[in-house]
Formats: structure tokens, C-alpha cells, sequence
């Protein structure tokens, strides 16, 4: 009887622009493949449930659509839907993470936030155990020495975006006012995660980008046996950075703003 040698999976991510209006990456699917969308078409659906069995799901999402911010992008309800509809038609949820993504750091970014929340955990159509979290980067400059540094406590300081792709834009000046950062902010945002915390696990950008949770639903950890009888990983990070995860990537190389064109995308034109 002949044992057939066990194949290491090719871990691959869509990591920029929209897969929904370019589909060339349909044919670079591996083994196991993190696609991250903001859009959920009906053509986006039906190529997912062709390849439920490699695919696994980072739905951004930051309740902006149909705003100045993201004007491109469908509606909160919209998307809420369409994840629906890809769940009924036989897509696992447990290869859908939805990430919030950014959080603006004031008030209209936690108003936008316990929304999101009471939709995925008050509807029972589509009530999410967990969803990730990633704030909206901020540096500081300080008011004596001008010089930036990124910091957490806001004393005699100004907070501005910290990338400096979206700062440059002139669409992002004429709703600057709308980006300040409020001084009570982690104070609220923490609180707001305590109301939650018995209802829906959140990542507070604790877990890797890609890691054993992408895995898992494919019959994976983070950890493989090499046929001569050393150990390895399935995934390494670039410099231990759990952000910047080494796979294989199926977007384009260089990541540009999609034509989407949103406001607070962190690539540059």
C-alpha cells in the first residue's frame, strides 16, 4: 500500500482593490484563499459558492457606504443582505469575518459602530458571534516641538491621520472636521465594547491578520509536520508582524485606490 505524502497548502490573499470588478484573480486560487471585499455582488456570490471549499471571507465593512467616505460602496443594509443571501445559498459562516474597518475615532465613528453592532447581533437572520475591529490611525504633532510622534494621550496635541495616501488628498480637506479626533474617545469605545462583550466576541487587533482562525474552517492550524520530521508553520510573519503575514498574494503586487475611490482608503492613487 502506498501512503500518499500529505501536500503542504498554498495559502494565497486578495489583499486590495475589488474583487468584485476585476475577476482575474479567479483563476490564482490555491489551496486556501483570504479574499478581502467591501462589495458583495450577485457574480461575487455565485464564484464564492464555486469555490466554498478554498475560500474564506474578510467582508470590510465601515458603515459609510453611500457617504462622501465611500460613495461607491453599498449601503450598510445592502451588504447585510447580500451576506444573507450568500449564507442561504450554502456559503459557510464560519469562513465569513466581518471587519469593521476604520473606526473613526469620534463620535460619528461609534455612533457608525453600535449600529453595526446591533445589526449583526440583534437580527436573528444573521447574528455574527464575531467580528474584528481596526481603528483609524492617528498621529499626533506636537503644539511645542512640532515634531510627530505617535502617541495615545492627547495633552497640547493636534491628531491627524496618520497615512499620509489619504492626508494628501484634497477631498479629505473639505471634510476634515468630520475626521477630529474626540478626546473622550477610548474612554466611550471601551465602553461600548463592555455592553458587547456577552454577546459577540470582538478582536480588538489582537489576532493575527491571517492566521488559525482562516485556517481552521479548512481542517488546519498554524503548524506542519515536514516529511523529514521537522517542524514548521503554514504561515510566517515578515519580522514577527502578525499584520504582515507571508502567503501568497493574488491582487496586484503593487496595491493602488481601486476605482471605488474611497476616502479613507490607506493605498496610494
Amino acid at each position: 500500500m502506498i501512503i500518499k505524502e500529505r501536500k503542504k497548502p498554498i495559502i494565497s490573499y486578495y489583499k486590495s482593490g475589488d474583487p468584485c470588478k476585476n475577476l482575474s484573480w479567479v483563476p490564482l486560487l490555491t489551496d486556501i484563499n483570504v479574499i478581502q471585499t467591501k462589495r458583495i455582488t450577485d457574480e461575487f456570490i455565485d464564484i464564492c459558492l464555486q469555490n466554498k471549499n478554498k475560500i474564506f471571507l474578510h467582508v470590510n465593512i465601515t458603515g459609510m457606504g453611500k457617504t462622501v467616505f465611500e460613495p461607491n460602496i453599498e449601503s450598510v443594509k445592502f451588504t447585510f443582505l447580500q451576506l444573507k443571501k450568500l449564507i442561504d445559498k450554502g456559503f459557510p459562516q464560519k469562513q465569513i469575518l466581518v471587519v469593521i474597518n476604520p473606526i473613526l475615532s469620534n463620535d460619528n465613528g461609534l455612533r457608525a459602530l453600535e449600529l453595526l453592532l446591533r445589526i449583526f447581533t440583534e437580527f436573528k437572520m444573521l447574528r455574527l458571534r464575531y467580528v474584528r475591529f481596526n481603528l483609524l490611525k492617528y498621529k499626533s504633532i506636537s503644539k511645542q516641538d512640532n515634531q510627530e510622534s505617535y502617541i495615545t494621550k492627547q495633552i497640547k496635541e493636534k491628531f491627524v491621520i496618520a497615512n499620509d495616501n489619504i492626508l494628501k488628498r484634497p477631498s479629505t480637506k473639505q471634510i476634515m472636521q468630520y475626521l477630529i479626533k474626540t478626546p473622550t474617545f477610548y474612554k466611550d469605545y471601551f465602553k461600548l465594547l463592555k455592553k458587547y462583550e456577552t454577546i459577540i466576541s470582538i478582536d480588538n487587533s489582537i489576532e493575527p491578520l491571517i492566521g488559525v482562525r482562516e485556517l481552521m474552517p479548512f481542517g488546519y492550524n498554524n503548524s506542519w509536520d515536514n516529511p523529514d520530521g521537522t517542524k514548521d508553520k503554514l504561515i510566517h510573519y515578515e519580522n514577527g508582524n502578525k499584520f504582515k503575514p507571508i502567503v501568497n498574494l493574488i491582487s496586484p503586487k503593487n496595491p493602488v485606490r481601486c476605482s471605488n475611490k474611497c476616502l479613507l482608503c490607506v493605498w496610494r492613487q
